[in-house]
């Protein structure tokens, strides 16, 4: 029996040979430093900046304390505070000293 009908669902496929991943941020990153001097938080602020991408990392000389040695960052605030100054509050989840790099792009949109 032959047949008559076309199944459209079993063609193959072709796709883009060069696909490309999609692009958050610019190349183009600032670093920025912040001192924690046996704090959980600390600011900075930054500038030259429409809408910030903003990567946290921490030294890896720094010192915590002995009854907690793993220490989280994260962005806890971000404040407008004129047409392209912006501050950037960061938390730590306990108290420690060292430094935090913070990295910050431009984003597209």
């Amino acid at each position: 029996m032959a047949r008559s009908r076309i199944d459209l669902n079993r063609f193959r496929k072709i796709y883009p040979q060069m696909k490309r991943s999609p692009r958050m941020f610019s190349a183009e990153l600032r670093p920025y430093k912040i001192e924690f001097d046996n704090t959980d938080s600390g600011t900075v602020d930054i500038s030259d900046f429409t809408t910030p991408v903003i990567v946290v990392s921490h030294a890896p000389e720094a010192s915590v304390s002995p009854q907690n040695p793993n220490v989280n960052l994260w962005v806890a605030n971000i404040s407008q505070l004129s047409a392209k100054r912006w501050r950037v509050t960061i938390e730590a989840s306990s108290q420690f000293t060292g430094e935090v790099h913070v990295h910050v792009g431009e984003a597209f949109g």
